[in-house]
């Protein structure tokens, strides 16, 4: 039976929540480490940035989509009434985790070889390169709380990794106060604190998802400690189902790594002030990324059941929350850009190029929020290749070669770069749309049909 508008806002809502809740716990602990380091020092948040932004959280996400089968997989087997099946998937996955960890914590820890052709300056790199190292340790760690989450979000316990997470955010506050700054006898160890806090915390994250997963009375049913007993040519298809996701997900953030680079061509300022703009501007970003899950599920739900109207109402309807939501954040941030540049430093001189480039975030950040959404919808019909490649062009071909022109030629500075990131986001949601409807058309969908 199709449902009406207001019942798929009523489900994209209840799907959404959650989700936005555990995506938003998770950003935290990387919100409060950029405000702690920034209030230390600022070249201590200029290498932090450029540890963490452009090369870390590279690594990391596109390692993550390269696991982005195991929700699909478990919520397959889930919905098909099998919950040893679906335990099945995170007994395979979690080795497969640990393996892509170790290879893409091998590469941060080779990165006193590769760190100096992403900067210029040695005193940055050479710290920065410490940092990599420090935090290549729970590399393995986040990808195994990753996998127990995706399991636990595909079984419909969305809640539970949500909660680890309100408590994490707690422990990483503790850590980060003890660690940046030094209380009593503990010394302050700056931007290597904040990076000790975060590998602490996904180690604990990650055997508190094992444990509960494993030894949890509500889990018994998914027979998770049994062997799966597969061998490695009967999943390939979960394993497939995370390539393009690692490619569409690895050229956007490669992308707004080259940003961090462009900045750092610009001076540890402007690198400190774009990574205090990217942390507020990730706000929004996740709220719409909540909501575009949600919304390829409803989207694929409608599509199963032949009905057009509902594929076409669920995309659109999840496009115009996602955009409207994440614009009145990005709103809201661009009103408070002082109080909140205040909240992650006190330096004056880096508050004259920041500030300004804050203000951008609420033009950016209804664009940025609705191409995450419609790529999601259009991966729930099925899409795979066609939104990783707008992205593609969006952001490695547009977004890119404008930031360097704005940034570093017209003399922009961080202010062309937040202008080419607007930009680059209206043309990707524009495009993405434009391919929704073309798939949406009554004829288009019978045919694909």
């Amino acid at each position: 039976m199709a449902n009406s508008l207001g019942q798929d806002l009523k489900e994209l809502l209840r799907l959404a929540l959650p989700a936005i809740g555990s995506r938003l716990g998770l950003l935290l602990l990387g919100f409060v480490d950029t405000v702690m380091v920034g209030r230390f020092e600022t070249p201590e948040l200029a290498a932090l940035s450029l540890a963490n932004r452009a090369a870390v959280l590279t690594l990391i996400v596109v390692a993550i989509g390269l696991l982005m089968g195991v929700i699909v997989a478990t919520a397959s087997a889930f919905g098909a009434g099998d919950p040893r099946e679906a335990g099945r998937v995170w007994r395979r996955s979690i080795p497969y985790a640990f393996a892509i960890g170790l290879l893409m914590a091998g590469i941060a820890f080779a990165s006193v070889w590769w760190m100096p052709y992403l900067a210029g300056e040695g005193a940055l790199v050479a710290r920065a390169t410490t940092l990599v190292r420090i935090l290549a340790i729970g590399i393995p760690a986040h990808l195994l709380f990753f996998c127990s989450t995706a399991f636990l979000e595909g079984v419909r316990r969305p809640i539970v990794p949500m909660l680890m997470l309100a408590g994490a955010n707690l422990v990483n506050l503790l850590l980060d106060w003890l660690l940046v700054y030094g209380i009593g006898p503990w010394p302050a160890l700056g931007a290597a604190g904040a990076a000790w806090a975060s590998t602490i915390l996904r180690w604990l994250l990650a055997g508190i998802g094992a444990a509960y997963v494993l030894f949890h009375p509500s889990m018994a049913v998914f027979a998770a400690r049994r062997p799966h007993r597969q061998r490695w040519r009967e999943w390939a298809h979960q394993r497939a189902l995370g390539y393009a996701s690692a490619v569409s997900i690895g050229a956007e953030v490669g992308a707004f790594a080259g940003l961090v680079l462009i900045a750092e061509r610009l001076g540890a300022l402007v690198l400190a002030g774009q990574e205090i703009a990217m942390n507020l501007l990730t706000l929004p970003f996740m709220l719409a990324v909540g909501f575009g899950s949600a919304s390829a599920v409803l989207v694929g739900a409608a599509r199963g059941r032949g009905d057009i109207v509902g594929v076409r109402r669920a995309g659109w309807s999840g496009l115009g929350v996602a955009m409207a939501t994440s614009g009145a954040a990005g709103l809201l941030i661009a009103l408070a850009a002082g109080p909140l540049f205040r909240l992650h430093s006190h330096d004056a001189a880096l508050a004259v190029i920041a500030i300004p480039a804050l203000r951008w975030i609420g033009a950016i950040a209804p664009f940025d929020g609705g191409q995450a959404t419609i790529s999601m919808g259009l991966r729930g019909m099925g899409e795979t290749w066609w939104p990783t490649a707008i992205q593609m062009v969006a952001y490695l071909v547009l977004m890119l070669p404008l930031a360097v022109w704005l940034g570093l030629y017209a003399g922009g500075g961080l202010v062309g770069l937040m202008q080419a990131t607007m930009i680059a986001s209206v043309f990707s949601v524009a495009a993405l749309a434009l391919r929704f409807h073309r798939l949406t058309r009554a004829s288009a969908v019978s045919r694909t049909s």
